[in-house]
């Protein structure tokens, strides 16, 4: 019997200043999402020279929230747009999702939104074409879409390769302005996706060696980017390598999957952490429970270390610790400030939703409601 893997991806386009690309298309009506008000004159001036009409919907500056797509629906379905351009973060491009979505199946409720890989085919009415503004979150390659629950704040995901934007645009001319804090929680949360994805079940030869790449280069350039005693044209250039890593992890995690992190990534929403934090935190507690692999090993050697698998894999964890420290991170969420007694009375709740998780389902780690527990307790006091 057969065993094949498809690469699903979006049509990518980079360089900077390749934001103009948008208007080769030939649409004639864009609605745009941003990050900020500034993004609406951005877009206007990127089809100044065509007969498009620009619309800006909205601009998302928070963790997306399921209100956040059906308070701006209306505004989509008035205008009808046969564009949707998205420039912002992860949030931004997550919403933008949710959006396309719902545009192109207006009856479709949100509970049946929520069924993996059952999604309908997109692009009767509009193309999308994202632009990410940071480097971490991958969504303008994913076919994920994160929405968190205003009262329970547990996240709620669209998944499906349906969402996968028909194009990426990956122009770095955004980061060279990013404040160092949203360029570490960024790269974190890139770095994750990149290391998790090596080890999912469903791995395949291109997403290892796309991701084991990505996963280098935020290794590499992380630092780099965020040092501002370094000339202004190597942290740009830093910055730039960063900006095509994490796209580059978005392809590895759509087509394989992020690990037990980003299953069991609760107390950011909870404790309103920024994911990268939280990525940062749990990972190298989780590549202890997921314990040697040669996906880490390769790693490993790739950044000079030596050794048996387990020696390899004991070497890559203090790599990412060090890296965690250099950059101002605590090593668990006691030291990030987050209150011991509000977190343990939620991780038994936490323990067993997260092991519903394709994520978990996927991991090596072979988790159970009782080790989930323990993990939890791990990233909180640095041991059992």
């Amino acid at each position: 019997m057969s065993k094949f893997s498809r690469i699903y991806m979006p049509n990518i386009v980079c360089g900077r200043g390749s934001l103009s690309f948008a208007a080769s298309l030939g649409k004639k009506r864009v609605a745009v999402l941003g990050y900020a008000d500034t993004v609406a004159e951005l877009a206007k001036d990127v089809f100044k020279d065509t007969d498009a009409e620009v619309r800006y919907i909205a601009t998302v500056s928070h963790e997306p929230l399921i209100r956040d797509i059906f308070d701006n629906l209306p505004a989509v379905m008035e205008f009808k747009p046969d564009l949707i351009l998205a420039i912002g973060g992860g949030s931004v491009m997550d919403v933008s999702k949710g959006l396309h979505l719902f545009y192109e199946n207006p009856d479709m409720t949100f509970e049946e939104s929520l069924k993996p890989f059952a999604l309908p085919e997109l692009g009767k009415l509009a193309i999308s074409v994202f632009v990410p503004t940071t480097s971490g979150t991958g969504s303008e390659t994913s076919s994920a879409a994160v929405f968190i629950h205003p009262e329970t704040k547990v996240k709620n995901l669209l998944l499906s390769n349906t969402l996968i934007p028909q194009y990426a645009v990956v122009d770095a001319d955004f980061t060279d302005h990013l404040p160092p804090a949203i360029q570490i929680v960024s790269g974190l949360d890139a770095m994750c996706h990149a290391i998790e994805s090596t080890t999912a079940a469903n791995s395949n030869v291109f997403t290892k060696a796309i991701a084991t790449q990505a996963a280098l280069d935020v290794l590499d350039y992380l630092p780099d980017a965020v040092n501002m005693d370094l000339p202004e044209a190597q942290r740009l250039a830093a910055k730039e390598k960063l900006h095509m890593a994490a796209t580059m992890a978005g392809i590895a995690i759509t087509n394989s999957f992020t690990g037990i992190v980003h299953s069991y990534d609760h107390p950011g929403p909870a404790f309103h952490l920024p994911h990268g934090v939280v990525c940062g935190i749990m990972l190298p507690y989780a590549m202890e429970l997921v314990g040697p692999q040669e996906e880490y090993a390769c790693l490993a050697r790739r950044l000079g270390y030596r050794g048996d698998r387990t020696a390899l894999w004991q070497q890559l964890i203090s790599h990412i610790r060090n890296l965690n420290h250099r950059l101002g991170l605590s090593d668990t969420f006691a030291g990030a400030g987050v209150d011991e007694k509000a977190y343990f009375q939620q991780v038994p709740t936490w323990a067993e939703i997260s092991l519903a998780g394709i994520a978990t389902k996927l991991s090596p780690a072979n988790m159970d409601l009782e080790k989930g527990k323990r993990f939890y307790t791990r990233c909180y006091y640095g041991h059992d």
